[in-house]
């Protein structure tokens, strides 16, 4: 999977070489964890559309996401903006237990989604993760990141453990 340094929500700043250094440490994080805002340049909706060349997110945990609390829950909601101060979901995974993020699961493995009905065109995109829970003390504890907008996301792994083996070719 190729990254374009300029479409990376989570990026640790370094040399590109997408090490273990490269991933966002979220560690400490309480309330949500904005990631860094993707400025197209222009407005423009990168949804689905017509071509073959489909812009997909590609969010990769490195190190675990866990937490202390047992309630704790993260939210992944993809956002635009026309502004960069009031931001709009444009979907979201659903509340999962950090247990659900562990080393090398992907966070919200979509295409990008069209805008919403109605809204602005979007000059402005980035990922939320929202932590909520029952305790109202729920912090990161560990969990790395690194992700951002793709056109040939890297399913192919994720994958190959869901076709039957044991054939030949003569």
């Amino acid at each position: 999977m190729l990254f374009d340094s300029t479409l990376l929500f989570y990026h640790a700043t370094g040399t590109f070489q997408f090490t273990a250094g490269e991933f966002v440490n979220l560690a400490g994080n309480t309330a949500s964890c904005a990631s860094t805002v993707i400025n197209l340049g222009n407005a423009r909706d990168l949804g689905i559309g017509p071509g073959q060349e489909i812009p997909m997110l590609a969010i990769q945990v490195g190190t675990a996401i866990t937490s202390s609390c047992q309630s704790t829950l993260i939210n992944a909601q993809f956002q635009g903006s026309t502004n960069s101060v009031l931001w709009t979901t444009y979907v979201e995974s659903g509340a999962n237990s950090t247990a659900s993020y562990t080393a090398g699961a992907s966070i919200l493995p979509i295409a990008v989604p069209k805008r919403l009905h109605g809204a602005g065109l979007p000059l402005y995109y980035r990922l939320n993760l929202a932590i909520t829970g029952n305790a109202l003390s729920e912090t990161i504890s560990t969990g790395t990141v690194i992700g951002g907008i793709v056109l040939a996301r890297d399913d192919g792994p994720n994958t190959l453990a869901s076709y039957p083996s044991g054939f030949s070719v003569s």
